[in-house]
């Protein structure tokens, strides 16, 4: 019998017969599989063993064209394909001609590519004209999607090989395939096997019997990252601002001392606080890598999303208000209800305040993946897994100011800086799980994913003040305005919580595994904790300077939850390997 090698396009022949004792046992062949896969040596003769890509040209048509096949030496073994023409059903040429090395892969029984070599039943005439049915023409070749422009590396093996690559004669150095020869002649027609039979080329008994673990072994350490993907894309993302009630406020020039900055007056303006804070867009990323282990259907997968900090800062001074307070409610026993801290009035007061805020987010995930369904045009699978998000948001407050007139009752040039610092920290740690699903049609795809967490939120919220008065000597005391002693610290909590997300994606095409997008993306947490929310402006004056709480504990420890919503418009790439 005769078996054959491939190197490079051309077929090698040996005398199975001759070889005798020489074939070289199970163990020694996967040792020398694994070693040809890892670490592949040059053949003596170069251009059989630089790895070289292939052009490949794929043709779609409603009709069913068919390759007609020119050969040179008909009727002398082993012939050569010497170019390829693609006529259509009505036999007439289309416009583009396979050139040397490009594969067509949609011809029936193999595909078929100028410079092979053609068997005994091939080359009895000059011509042969095999029909293409498109509809069966293989999709991809090891896991990549075939299409205009692509690119293979020579001899890697299709879905359904159509040479077998045997054992190799000792001494052979290349990049091979194994299984166990065949003995004697084809099953089903009796003809002499050299590598695959064509009278019946897809018949079982024409392929030898595959170690699997030797493939997968040598596919992998050939090609470590087949089957793995990497996606990165830039996202516009718009998410929920924090409240807060009135921080800052002014009034009419001209308003009493005594109605100055209070809220709910007709004279009164806010010029900070009582809306959302921090609500505008942002820059981010997401980035996302994964892998499909095989045939199995299996693959794991893992992504971050972040967004820039989101800050914003506000100032205010006297000079241009004139009236600058900072208002809240004295439940003080005998309190009047409605007050401000004035920080500037003409005669008495002249300072600023600084507020500052911050937001930061981000999220993650790891999954463990199952295709439930994949064909040439849609693809449907699952996953399970773990999902975290992370939302941090900080407000502080700081105001500086001189005493310039007498009704404070404190010594005219005192100088009294305040601050209020109030944070929210939340952790969503949850099971999620999913589905995703794409279509596509030629070079475009449309996809989607439904994923829903459930888990808990974990947040610490901290509220912290501080007061120096300078008036001659300099006094600290814990504590500014809307911090007082009754709610001072650092408290933990954690809530059940749910995070539905949804993802589409537009995705082209590009040569090379490449592919462009834009898609959409929405994400929702139902309990989060934020920090300007935390802040009480209810005021028990007698705990200050230093002093003893008499009536009600306030500012209170009370929390206040929220949900947190995010969407984003998101541009990117994705490598297929």
């Amino acid at each position: 019998m005769t078996k054959q090698i491939l190197e490079g396009d051309r077929p090698v022949h040996h005398d199975h017969a001759t070889r005798g004792k020489r074939a070289l046992p199970r163990l020694a062949r996967l040792v020398l599989a694994i070693a040809c896969a890892a670490s592949p040596v040059s053949a003596q003769d170069d251009s059989q063993t630089t790895e070289r890509r292939i052009p490949i040209r794929r043709y779609s048509s409603p009709a069913e064209p068919a390759s007609r096949v020119l050969k040179e030496d008909p009727g002398v073994q082993p012939g050569r394909v010497t170019s390829v023409e693609i006529r259509d059903a009505d036999g007439e040429i289309r416009e583009s001609e396979l050139e040397d090395g490009e594969y067509f892969m949609g011809a029936a029984p193999m595909p078929v590519h100028v410079g092979q070599s053609v068997s005994s039943n091939m080359a009895s005439s000059s011509t042969l004209t095999l029909k293409s049915p498109f509809a069966d023409a293989p999709e991809e070749i090891q896991g990549r999607e075939i299409y205009e422009g692509a690119e293979i590396i020579e001899g890697e093996e299709y879905p359904d090989p159509n040479v077998m690559f045997y054992e190799p004669e000792p001494g052979y150095e290349g990049e091979l395939m194994f299984a166990e020869p065949i003995d004697g002649g084809c099953a089903a027609c009796g003809e002499s096997v050299t590598g695959v039979c064509d009278s019946c080329r897809y018949a079982d008994d024409h392929y030898g019997r595959y170690d699997k673990r030797v493939e997968h072994l040598a596919r992998f350490l050939a090609h470590p990252l087949a089957n793995f993907w990497a996606r990165a894309e830039y996202a516009n993302i718009s998410l929920d601002g924090q409240g807060a009630p009135p921080l800052l406020t002014t009034s009419d020039p001209g308003t009493s001392i005594g109605n100055a900055g209070i809220v709910g007056l007709a004279s009164t303006q806010t010029l900070y606080g009582g809306t959302q804070i921090g609500d505008s867009t942002r820059s981010g990323g997401r980035f996302e890598v994964g892998r499909y282990f095989g045939a199995s259907g299996l693959g794991l997968s893992g992504s971050i999303l972040f967004a820039d900090d989101e800050k914003n800062h506000y100032s205010a001074n006297s000079s241009t208000y004139g009236i600058l307070a900072r208002p809240y409610v004295d439940v003080s026993p005998g309190g009047m209800g409605s007050e401000a801290d004035l920080v500037g009035y003409s005669g008495e007061y002249s300072g600023n305040v600084n507020v500052l805020s911050t937001t930061q987010f981000a999220a993650g995930d790891v999954f463990l993946r199952a295709m439930l369904v994949s064909q040439a045009d849609r693809q449907l699978e699952s996953f399970v897994g773990y999902t975290y998000l992370q939302l941090d948001d900080d407000l502080t407050i700081g105001e500086s100011k001189r005493i310039t007139g007498s009704s404070s009752g404190l010594a005219i040039g005192t100088l009294i800086d305040r601050s209020d610092h109030f944070e929210a920290s939340n952790r969503f740690n949850a099971a999620a799980f999913g589905v995703r699903s794409e279509t596509r049609w030629a070079r475009w795809s449309l996809a989607s994913m439904l994923k829903l967490g459930v888990g808990r939120t974990s947040t610490t919220v901290t509220a912290r003040g501080l007061t120096r008065t300078t008036d001659g000597s300099t006094s600290i005391q814990n504590g500014g305005l809307l911090v007082q002693e009754s709610n001072s610290g650092s408290r933990d909590y954690s809530q059940f919580a749910v995070s539905p997300e949804l993802r589409i994606l537009l995705s082209r095409q590009l040569p090379y595994g490449w592919s462009a997008s834009v898609g959409y993306h929405f994400l929702y947490l139902s309990r989060v904790l934020r920090a300007g929310e935390q802040i009480d402006p209810l005021l028990n004056l007698t705990q200050q300077n230093p002093g003893v709480l008499q009536g009600l504990a306030a500012p209170r420890r009370q929390v206040y939850y929220n949900d947190l919503t995010a969407n984003a418009i998101t541009f990117g790439v994705m490598r297929n390997f």
